[in-house]
């Protein structure tokens, strides 16, 4: 949770720099926050915000979110081989040390076109990402994997959208 406020930061100076600004945001944003309040009457939506955020349609700022993790994010783990093996034509003993750069699979143009633009609709816009024809399900890994993945990414992930989506 301590990169929440980072994440923040890139998604308003990343979204600032385009033309329309935050305002496609903040457009769907209202939209849901409108939505909401007709369907709960005399009800404060901050009293309500987890509901809010689990329920609400908000396609561009889940996408954004999305995009901002695989765009900003530098994450490496590294694992200990426990039995000798080859992999990759390369030959690992027991206790030879890896480090997997996953910024490498968030730039890689074969899965994500135009890998090094941020794209906010990236992931309104593809449902699914390939490379050499096979699809990759772990096309964006912003909090590691494994033993080492990030044990807050459900309770960050909400965090960022509750933080976006309130006046």
């Amino acid at each position: 949770m301590a990169n929440s406020p980072y994440a923040a930061y890139w998604l308003i100076t990343l979204n600032l720099q385009r033309e329309e600004g935050l305002q496609p945001l903040t457009d769907e944003i209202d939209e849901a926050v409108a939505s909401w309040k007709q369907q709960n009457p005399g009800q404060r939506i901050e009293d309500h915000l987890h509901e809010f955020v689990s329920t609400a349609d908000l396609p561009l700022l889940a996408s954004t979110i999305r995009e901002i993790l695989r765009y900003t994010t530098s994450v490496m783990s590294v694992r200990r081989v426990t039995e000798p093996v080859e992999f990759g034509g390369y030959r690992l003993d027991r206790d030879d040390e890896i480090v997997c750069a996953i910024r490498s699979v968030h730039l890689d143009e074969e899965i994500h076109e135009n890998a090094s633009e941020y794209d906010p609709e990236r992931y309104m816009k593809h449902k699914k990402f390939s490379k050499n024809g096979k699809t990759i399900t772990n096309h964006s890994i912003p909090w590691g994997g494994g033993a080492s993945m990030c044990e807050g990414r459900s309770v960050d992930f909400h965090r960022r959208s509750s933080r976006s989506s309130v006046d």
